[in-house]
């Protein structure tokens, strides 16, 4: 095998790639490779075992209006996101964005007390509240730095959560640091092993990358491996503004490493660009 893979002990592959619609929209707006002759056919083998099945979702994703066909008189079909799709792509697609965001000085805890009758519906909560990148400071306690108010009020119109929650504004969560609140509620232990190793297999995989031209099965095997593994790296970063950063974050870093990737096959083959 050409290449570093990814493997770390502490990642579910099944959790970071269940949704296959995601990976192929991820893939339309990273590549161009989609738009060669050749590369096409490569990277289509490698994301699917058959024809059937890239029809089956892709179909699937016109239908949501995720991405559309543009035919410009070639023979190789030109795929790319609507603006409804890319806003459906993961934060840490636009990390620069969140980090760069002012942050208001004010915490928002959601504290919440759902029956054991409502189970699933405290199970459902959770997902949404991790979704949204919010800290656990307790099992019934989350934060953000996010101002979440009309995401509250959405839930509480649709899906009755005030009837077991409320949102409290906070310039202090017990007087405790900034730096404090940020390490109890967000595991970036864990997340800086994982970005680190990420960073470590990603700076030999450039290494190998730059060491001499390489086939487009190679290449096709390579955004495969770099997507999965920037999932991985990313997927549980809450994205906080950079003054709560702390002083080991590797988030940036990685980013650095996924745009060099890209980079880099852009020089060596000049058909892929970064999204």
């Amino acid at each position: 095998m050409v290449w570093q893979s990814f493997h770390h002990p502490d990642i579910s592959w099944p959790v970071v790639r269940r949704r296959a619609g995601l990976e192929f929209m991820e893939l339309l707006d990273l590549t161009a490779l989609f738009l060669c002759k050749g590369g096409w056919g490569v990277l289509n083998r490698s994301c699917y075992p058959s024809n059937a099945a890239y029809r089956t979702a892709s179909s699937r994703l016109q239908k949501q209006g995720l991405v559309v066909w543009r035919n410009k008189g070639g023979a190789t079909p030109q795929l790319r996101l609507t603006e409804t799709g890319r806003e459906l792509m993961p934060a840490y697609f636009h990390a620069e964005k969140l980090w760069n965001r002012p942050w208001n000085k004010l915490w928002y805890l959601l504290v919440y007390d759902v029956p054991e009758v409502d189970r699933k519906y405290r199970n459902v909560l959770r997902q949404v509240l991790k979704r949204k990148r919010m800290g656990c400071l307790q099992q019934s306690v989350w934060i953000t730095s996010e101002d979440i108010r009309p995401d509250f009020d959405d839930l509480s119109t649709v899906a009755s959560i005030g009837a077991f929650a409320y949102l409290f504004e906070s310039r202090t969560v017990l007087g405790l640091s900034n730096n404090r609140v940020v390490e109890d509620a967000w595991n970036f232990e864990r997340l800086r092993g994982i970005q680190e190793h990420y960073c470590s297999i990603m700076e030999k995989n450039i290494e190998q990358l730059r060491s001499r031209n390489h086939s487009r099965d190679e290449i096709a095997e390579l955004l495969r491996m770099s997507l999965d593994a920037y999932h991985a790296a990313m997927t549980e970063d809450p994205l906080l503004p950079r003054e709560l950063h702390p002083k080991d974050y590797l988030g940036q870093q990685v980013q650095i490493l996924n745009q060099t990737l890209f980079s880099e096959i852009d020089r060596q083959t000049g058909v892929l660009h970064p999204g």
